[in-house]
């Protein structure tokens, strides 16, 4: 008996049978007609669509036979997928290959066998439409024809198959970007109920892990009953998924070392699927699918794998748009509380009830079940300690009288107990919050229900850099974390404000030093005039800002204030006073100059507002403030230097700059920009008009399909296209965008222009350099590999056997050449990735030998050895072998064009972990180190004189190092000056199959 051979492509083949997908799946009745039909016209006992797997053959459909599978070693179909044609044994018997085959022999007693190849993807034969007798028989060629013709349709039947599931895949993902709900738990409870019918499995849910997956919690689920959702197995599952961060797939929990995270002993489900859902790079949780039934091994094919992958994906962008509107609702509750705080502390008379409001509200917002917030205050001994001015569910002994008493602190908190959290508050300032089970026996005097604490959380509360207060938090669902310190920062900074404020009330006298102390440390100074008399009042400081002591120019009035006032300022001062008085303006608000004592002239910012008036209208009492603003003045001039220093540098840079105003239509150039395209220094336009700069066709249209997503996404930009100035003359430009959003609306876009004609110039210069010297090589090469084949193919008869071999290896290096001309004129395809690599499972070792015999001859006349370390033997790679041999004869090459008479070139093969290295290292002089930077940039030269020593073009590194990468490699090198190179191809070592 002979086995059927394996295919050469064995390996493809198999992955193209695998991602069909229709291994192992149930009987349909669309298969099972065309057998049935075979059987009929046929008239035979058997009539099976077998497909070839590894190592059996598995029927898809069958009629008259009841084994599902056989093994490939005695399959006939095995021998049928090696051809084209129809696979015809007349009779079993008389053929060599199968007459001692158990399936002859014995039953079913095979005699006859006919089997039409089946080739769905027209590349791959997957196996066979087949039919089977135990007589002998002779197919006709018309039969032949008709089997044929059932094949054809056997292709058909399992491309619709493929084509089905990819459209059912589609439609649910359709029907779920269609859901409109307002109420995002609703949202995406439809959205898995959807999903959950499109996968077959009865339930999903979606699950949110807090830090370092200490807990989960349920967030949406479709079941009527969370029971199995909420079951520890599904928790335990999901978490897997999330820890391995990829998709988890259990057809049978039952049959599965799964098994035993089941604590509970009755399994709630069989089934399960679940994959980590990722928002912004970080895992949020885990999104689940799970049924009571197992599922097939092989359930899964790859549309819905894709759907559940893109279903994670819609999921992350609702939960991030979920969280979003969460926390701009939390802010806006945030912004309630903390005005709700302050409006007590200024119009209520009880202090302590507005700090128990604002606990309250921080407790609604926290969703935190006790709290407290307690004040920062030290001994006449100077001992810290703590007196409570809010806290939820006070007992009833707690009078106000008792909670205002600062006496009974060590009561309500045992503050100075040294083992307790405050210690390390109060001496090192810090957050202190824990995440496991604590056990806090002081608090039940203030908490009589608290007899454990699971998560505590104590910020402290500065202000002007000192100790002001403590809020303690407790019991958070999913405890405390960083974020939500950061959330409470504003509520944080109120309660160290109202608290600081409540003490400014309690000490009027130093309430007055500390405003004076505000007003001379903000260089301010401040006036009261009587409109009707012109009677004024100064401070000392506003005297001092112009150089004077109050004495020097009292008495004053409005008259003193316009003495010193700029006669062009007075002007606008008395037009803006004005419409202050007539209600035009709010507050009375000018940049005025005034003469110094020294005599320059000083910038005041002048503000003020009316505070009262006549009982007929007329302005009374204003008062206000002088601040001296000289330096911020001084400050905009050198700012206005610089913007002039900028504009002179994008001058020169030939940069230009150009900003959209969306809400009027309008494109402002800067000079640069209207030089690039030549218009008037008065130019202006609209945006459309600003985009028929731009050259008709896929340019015009590429910088409008930009300026759109940049509008609708937000999405920046950077290209270079062509514009036809004003004058009809093209020029290359790079431009480069981005857009300013005001919420969800596109306000402004801006960016810079750039001419780049010359450097365009100079590229085309370049690449018709290439095209012609490669042009010119070409025909010659062509002439030498021509003559040297004739040669080598033993046109002139019989040659020694050494020169038989020198011979060889020189048309060998004659062909690469021509390979590597070829390549100089795709050069530019290169670039741009559209050079066609033909990657191959191939040993790695022969290539690297092939590639030093073809480069020994190089060396003979130098005595330039070569020598080849093999650490990685049978290490397969996926590689172009061409490319891979042109690479390393580049490498080889130089390496023997730098060495010394004599030198030895010593090609090591060694294995990184999942990488394979091959590297050439000589005892050349080295690379210089200016050189380095540039030496895989196309044409460098370490010598670029017309006297250098060694020739080439400059382009086989920058060759070589864009084929290593198009094959997913790496090509760097290392280099001592006097001390040699050595050049490392790292590539990606190829697993074998299993």
């Amino acid at each position: 008996m002979e086995s059927p051979a394996f295919p050469e492509n064995e390996v493809a083949r198999l992955q193209a049978l695998k991602e069909l997908e229709i291994l192992d799946t149930s009987a349909e009745e669309k298969f099972d007609r065309l057998t049935r039909l075979a059987k009929q016209i046929f008239q035979v006992d058997f009539a099976l669509i077998s497909l070839i797997d590894a190592n059996r053959q598995w029927f898809k459909s069958r009629q008259g036979l009841d084994a599902c599978e056989t093994n490939r070693d005695i399959s006939f179909c095995g021998h049928a997928i090696l051809g084209n044609e129809i696979f015809h044994i007349p009779n079993a018997l008389n053929d060599p290959r199968f007459a001692d085959n158990p399936l002859v022999l014995g039953p079913p007693n095979i005699r006859f066998y006919a089997g039409a190849p089946l080739r769905p993807n027209a590349e791959f034969c997957i196996g066979t439409l087949c039919i089977i007798d135990s007589q002998p028989r002779t197919l006709s060629i018309k039969e032949m024809r008709i089997l044929r013709d059932l094949a054809d349709c056997v292709e058909q039947e399992i491309l619709q198959l493929q084509q089905l599931r990819q459209n059912q895949a589609l439609q649910a993902l359709a029907k779920i970007s269609t859901i409109v709900d307002p109420d995002y738990a609703n949202l995406l409870r439809h959205a898995l109920n959807i999903a959950s019918q499109f996968i077959n499995l009865e339930d999903a849910a979606i699950y949110e892990f807090g830090p370092d997956l200490y807990e989960a919690e349920l967030t949406v689920y479709t079941s009527e009953s969370d029971t199995n959702a909420k079951s520890n197995l599904c928790l335990q599952l999901s978490k897997l998924a999330v820890t391995k961060q990829s998709l988890l797939v259990i057809p049978s929990i039952r049959q599965s070392p799964y098994v035993s995270l089941d604590s509970g002993g009755s399994l709630p489900f069989d089934s399960f699927i679940g994959i980590p859902i990722v928002i912004n790079g970080a895992v949020y949780g885990c999104l689940a699918f799970f049924d009571q039934d197992t599922r097939p091994p092989n359930h899964l094919n790859k549309a819905t794998l894709d759907f559940i992958q893109l279903l994670s994906e819609w999921t992350a962008s609702k939960l991030y748009e979920w969280e979003l509107d969460t926390s701009l609702k939390r802010q806006r509750q945030l912004a309630l509380a903390i005005s709700r705080a302050q409006e007590n502390f200024i119009h209520g008379d009880n202090l302590i009830l507005g700090f128990q409001t604002l606990l309250q509200d921080l407790l609604a917002l926290s969703h935190c079940e006790f709290g407290f917030i307690a004040e920062a205050l030290k001994t006449k001994s100077n001992e810290d300690y703590l007196k409570t001015i809010a806290y939820n569910k006070p007992r009833a002994a707690f009078s106000q009288a008792t909670l205002e008493n600062e006496d009974i602190h060590a009561d309500l908190i045992a503050h100075q107990d040294q083992q307790f959290f405050w210690s390390s508050i109060f001496d090192q300032a810090i957050r202190v919050y824990e995440e496991s089970q604590i056990v806090v026996s002081d608090l039940h005097f203030i908490w009589p229900s608290l007899a454990s604490c699971q998560h505590f959380l104590s910020i402290p509360i500065h202000y002007n850099g000192q100790l002001v207060a403590i809020i303690g938090l407790a019991n958070r669902p999913h405890g405390f974390c960083e974020k939500f310190i950061q959330f409470l920062k504003p509520i944080m900074l109120t309660i160290g404000q109202l608290i600081h404020a409540a003490r400014v009330q309690s000490q009027h006298a130093d309430s007055e030093r500390q405003l004076a102390d505000v007003i001379r440390g903000t260089n301010i100074g401040t006036w009261e005039w009587n409109v009707q008399t012109g009677e004024v009042r100064f401070n000392e400081r506003w005297a001092n800002i112009i150089g004077y002591t109050l004495q020097e120019i009292s008495p004053v009035d409005i008259q003193t204030w316009i003495k010193f006032v700029h006669p062009e300022d007075l002007i606008q001062s008395n037009l803006l006073l004005q419409k202050h008085f007539d209600g035009e303006l709010d507050y009375y608000d000018i940049v005025c100059r005034m003469r110094h004592k020294d005599g320059h002239w000083v910038w005041v910012a002048d503000r003020g507002c009316l505070v009262s008036r006549t009982k007929d209208g007329q302005p009374l009492l204003m008062s206000g403030s002088h601040a001296d603003i000289s330096r911020s003045k001084e400050a905009e001039s050198q700012l206005a230097h610089a913007y002039a220093l900028l504009e002179q540098s994008n001058a020169a840079a030939q940069i230009g700059t150009w900003e959209v105003d969306f809400q009027h239509s309008l494109v402002t150039w800067s000079s640069i920009t209207k030089e690039i395209h030549e218009v008037p220094t008065d130019f202006v336009c609209t945006v459309d008009e600003a985009i028929q700069f731009y050259k008709e066709g896929k340019d015009r249209q590429l910088v409008s399909q930009l300026v759109q997503e940049a509008i609708q996404n937000g999405s920046p930009f950077d290209t270079e296209l062509r514009i036809v100035t004003m004058k009809q003359r093209e020029r290359w430009v790079r431009i480069v965008g981005t857009c300013q959003f005001n919420g969800a609306e596109c306000e402004r876009m801006y960016g810079t222009v750039q001419d780049i004609s010359e450097r365009k110039h100079a590229e085309k210069m370049k690449d018709e350099f290439i095209s012609t010297v490669s042009h010119e090589l070409r025909t010659p090469l062509t002439s030498i590999s021509g003559a040297l084949g004739l040669v080598v193919g033993g046109v002139v008869g019989e040659l020694p056997s050494k020169i038989a071999g020198m011979l060889q290896i020189a048309h060998k290096n004659s062909q690469r050449l021509s390979l590597l001309i070829n390549d100089l004129l795709d050069m530019e395809k290169l670039s741009a990735g559209q050079l066609q690599i033909k990657a191959e499972r191939l040993l790695l070792g022969p290539i690297v030998e092939t590639a030093v015999e073809g480069n020994i001859a190089a060396g003979i006349e130098r005595m330039i050895s070569n020598a080849i370390k093999d650490t990685a033997p049978n290490t397969y790679v996926m590689v172009d072998p061409q490319r891979l041999l042109q690479i390393l004869s580049n490498l080889l090459s130089n390496a023997t064009k730098y060495s010394p008479n004599h030198g030895h070139i010593q090609i090591q093969i060694t294995r990184i972990e999942n990488w394979v290295r091959v590297s050439v290292t000589d005892q050349g002089p080295g690379i210089p180190l200016e050189f380095q930077s540039r030496i895989f940039q196309k044409f460098a030269q370490a010598d670029s004189s017309d006297t250098r020593q060694r020739g080439g073009t400059g382009l086989g590194l920058a060759i070589s190092k864009e084929l290593v990468e198009s094959m997913h490699g790496k090509l760097h090198f290392e280099s001592l000056l006097g001390h040699g190179t050595s050049f490392y191809v790292d590539l990606p070592v190829s697993e074998a199959e299993t």
